[in-house]
């Protein structure tokens, strides 16, 4: 299985305006933030710039593109090329507490006509965010359906990945889990290995997370209606919790829960992943599905050389 994985950086983008809460977003996904240490940060000047390694080979060049309106007249005029060449995601951040809905979207589609000169082959995510702000279910549903129809109509060369996010719960790590997904290299071998371990190892459900973000990676279940949001709570969850190990100054090293439903393992697996298996047939032994797991790694690692 060796040379299966390339070294490669990908340039993403992150735009919106002053205020829309990009910077808080990248520091809870990338930097182990909670949402209340978001509070203490402050504007974003100019550009910000990071470099996240990323399952390993993948290195993710962030730039984090301050949205007062100095900056973005800057962004869309002066450093045209500088900006929005080379890029392989553009990350749009609307504020759903903008009062300008409009001047939003203006400044969408300036991005976007950029974007077609120097990065054709982008790849176009649009994040809602603050859908705490709204209480009701179905009224967040209707209010992303709303921008997913006004976007579509606005450009025909980048047809936009819509979601709406809050950084108090799961949604911010389920669109990034599948942002991210996209750039993972060999995407399709790492998703056929998990699903044959699952069969191999009589389990129910197999997840994949990055190590230091926790965001889902790939999964597979038996029940092909398993919704990724239960996941998507899981890896909040761990994250919220390894937090909370790191403030009383332990380590968390991994989960493990039995009972006559079901068991569940989470482990370290290879470099750059954690591992969750879940097991529902009595008859498979929880100490079994643990030698399974410490049986597989060897293989996976040599996925990621």
């Amino acid at each position: 299985m060796n040379g299966l994985s390339i070294s490669t950086k990908k340039k993403l983008v992150i735009m919106g305006r002053s205020g829309a809460g990009k910077t808080s977003m990248r520091w809870l996904i990338f930097s182990n933030y909670t949402a209340n240490d978001t509070r203490r940060l402050g504007a974003t000047i100019d550009v910000e710039h990071s470099m996240v390694n990323f399952m390993g080979d993948l290195n993710l060049n962030i730039w984090d593109c301050g949205g007062q309106h100095k900056y973005l007249d800057n962004y869309l005029n002066e450093q045209r090329e500088n900006i929005f060449g080379n890029v392989e995601v553009l990350i749009y951040v609307f504020d759903l507490e903008t009062t300008n809905k409009e001047s939003e979207y203006q400044l969408y589609d300036d991005c976007l006509r950029n974007l077609a000169v120097f990065s054709p082959t982008a790849k176009v995510y649009c994040l809602v965010h603050k859908m705490d702000k709204i209480p009701e279910p179905e009224q967040k549903e209707l209010t992303v359906e709303s921008y997913r129809r006004a976007l579509a109509k606005r450009s025909e060369m980048f047809q936009p990945d819509v979601f709406g996010t809050s950084i108090w719960d799961h949604t911010l790590y389920r669109a990034w889990s599948r942002i991210v997904y996209k750039l993972v290299p060999n995407m399709e071998i790492i998703e056929r290995h998990l699903s044959n371990f699952r069969r191999l190892s009589d389990a129910t459900e197999v997840v994949l997370f990055e190590r230091e973000t926790f965001l889902v990676v790939c999964y597979t279940a038996a029940d092909a209606d398993v919704p990724l949001d239960k996941y998507m709570h899981i890896s909040q969850g761990i994250k919220s919790y390894r937090n909370a190990c790191v403030h009383v100054q332990s380590r968390f090293q991994s989960v493990e829960v039995s009972n006559k439903f079901y068991s569940m393992f989470i482990e370290p697996f290879t470099k750059s992943t954690y591992i969750l298996v879940i097991t529902t047939d009595p008859e498979v032994e929880p100490a079994v599905t643990k030698a399974n797991i410490t049986a597989a790694r060897p293989h996976f690692s040599d996925l990621a050389r």
